[in-house]
C-alpha cells in the first residue's frame, strides 16, 4: 500500500468550483421580533440600572452603553428592514394592480368578442329565417299556380268532353231522325208499290 504524501508536488490536486450562494430574500418578521426583544431587554436593563444609581459602577455603565448602541444598531436594521418590506409591499401592490388591469382588459375583450359573435349568429339566423320564409312563399305561390293550372286544365277538359258528348248526341239524334224518315219513306213506297201490283181479275161468264 502506497503512502500518501501531502507535500508531493506530483500529486493531483482536486480543484473545487466555488458556487456563489443565491441570496434569498427572507421575511423581515423574525428580524423585527428579534429587534423588539432586544429593545425590551435593553429597556429592562436600563430601567434596572437607572433606578438604583448608588449601585451603578463604571463597568455596568459601559455595558449599558454597549447594549444601547447595539439596540440603536438593531433599530436601524429594523428600520431598513421595514423600508425594504414597505418597498416590497409597494411592488407587490403595483404588480397586483397591473395584473388586475390586464385581467379586466382580457375580460372586456372576451365580452366584446362574445357579443360580436352573438350578433353575427343572430344576424345569420335572421337571414336564414328570411330566406326560408321567402322559399316557403315561393313554394306556396308555385303550388297555387300549379293547382290553378290543373283546375283550369280539368275544367277545359270537362268542357271539351261535354261539348263532344253534346255534339255526338246531336249527331246521333240527327242520324236516328234521318233513319226514321228514310224508313217511313220506304214504308210509303212499299205500300204504293203493293197497291200498284194488286190486279183484280174478273171471272168469265159461263153459258149453259
Amino acid at each position: 500500500m502506497a503512502n500518501y504524501d501531502p507535500n508531493d508536488p506530483n500529486k493531483t490536486t482536486v480543484r473545487e468550483t466555488y458556487v456563489e450562494p443565491v441570496e434569498k430574500r427572507s421575511s423581515p418578521l423574525p428580524l423585527i421580533i428579534g429587534i423588539l426583544l432586544a429593545l425590551a431587554l435593553a429597556y429592562f436593563v436600563l430601567t434596572r440600572f437607572m433606578g438604583n444609581d448608588e449601585e451603578v459602577v463604571t463597568e455596568e455603565t459601559t455595558e449599558a452603553t454597549i447594549v444601547e448602541e447595539d439596540a440603536d444598531a438593531d433599530a436601524v436594521e429594523a428600520e431598513v428592514a421595514a423600508d425594504d418590506a414597505e418597498e416590497a409591499a409597494a411592488d407587490a401592490e403595483a404588480a397586483a394592480d397591473e395584473a388586475a388591469a390586464e385581467t379586466e382588459e382580457a375580460v372586456e375583450d372576451a365580452a366584446a368578442a362574445t357579443e360580436e359573435t352573438a350578433e353575427d349568429a343572430a344576424a345569420a339566423t335572421e337571414e336564414a329565417a328570411e330566406d326560408t320564409a321567402a322559399a316557403a312563399d315561393n313554394a306556396v305561390e308555385a303550388t297555387g299556380e300549379a293547382a290553378s293550372d290543373a283546375a283550369d286544365a280539368t275544367a277545359d277538359a270537362a268542357s271539351d268532353a261535354v261539348d263532344a258528348t253534346g255534339e255526338a248526341a246531336s249527331d246521333a239524334a240527327d242520324a236516328v231522325g234521318d233513319a226514321a224518315s228514310d224508313a217511313a219513306d220506304a214504308v210509303d213506297d212499299a205500300v204504293d208499290n203493293a197497291d200498284d201490283a194488286v190486279v183484280i181479275e174478273e171471272e168469265p161468264a159461263t153459258t149453259n
